[in-house]
């Protein structure tokens, strides 16, 4: 037999120890497997509908004379609650309802199962959005529910200061029902930095009503009793 060279023989066991040293990487664990069961969605469905209304109303003291002294407020006011609510709409339009509830778990809070969140178009009619007590959608999920944003409302009042309402609408469809009880709320919070007074300070202001939009959801979410 003819024997390797001292320096091919070294040669050929640094790659026999190469190979053995690679081989375990070279088959990767069943990664596919937990692939799979993260691509599974939750069987249940949650609709979410914001709105594109936007209301606001500042008030001084000459509301707390009577319907003299409030109408007087209004007409006082008119132009700058026409404005703000303009305003509103822009600052809190449906993109950034849905931004806001992204940045908690809304599903958590409304005591669902795990659920896919689906966003919808919103429904401008209020003869639909507010009454209508069968699905909002084409979804036959028998595991579903709906949440609804009825209302964005901005005001000021010269004693209690700046404050963001909301008003919400929560139907349950669980166990395939076609029509269900519509459940609905409001939460409001103060607002500390919205409208701003300059362009400067317009980022801290939109965050600042955002922020008060996730709490006033989580208001109405509290109160609401887990369906049985």
């Amino acid at each position: 037999m003819k024997m390797l060279p001292p320096l091919a023989a070294g040669a050929t066991l640094a790659i026999a120890l190469s190979v053995s040293s690679v081989a375990p990487a070279a088959a990767p664990a069943t990664a596919a497997a937990p692939q799979d069961s993260a691509a599974a969605e939750p069987a249940c469905e949650l609709h979410v509908f914001p709105t594109i209304e936007g209301k606001a109303m500042t008030t001084g003291l000459l509301s707390g004379f009577g319907i003299v002294g409030a109408i007087a407020d209004a007409a006082k006011n008119k132009n700058r609650n026409a404005s703000e609510a303009e305003y509103l709409r822009e600052a809190l339009g449906p993109r950034l309802q849905v931004q806001a509830l992204k940045s908690i778990d809304m599903v958590g809070a409304l005591k669902l199962p795990p659920s896919q969140v689906i966003w919808e178009t919103p429904i401008a009619d209020r003869n639909i959005s507010t009454k209508a007590t069968t699905r909002l959608s084409s979804s036959t999920a028998p595991c579903y529910a709906e949440l609804l944003v009825t209302e964005n409302f901005y005001t000021k009042r010269a004693i209690y200061g700046r404050s963001l309402n909301n008003r919400f609408i929560f139907k349950d469809f669980r166990t395939g029902k076609t029509k269900t009880n519509m459940i609905k709320g409001r939460g409001g919070n103060g607002l500390s930095q919205f409208p701003p007074k300059t362009t400067d300070e317009t980022e801290a202001a939109e965050a600042d009503l955002r922020s008060a939009f996730s709490k006033n959801f989580l208001e109405f979410a509290k109160g609401l009793t887990p369906a049985k």
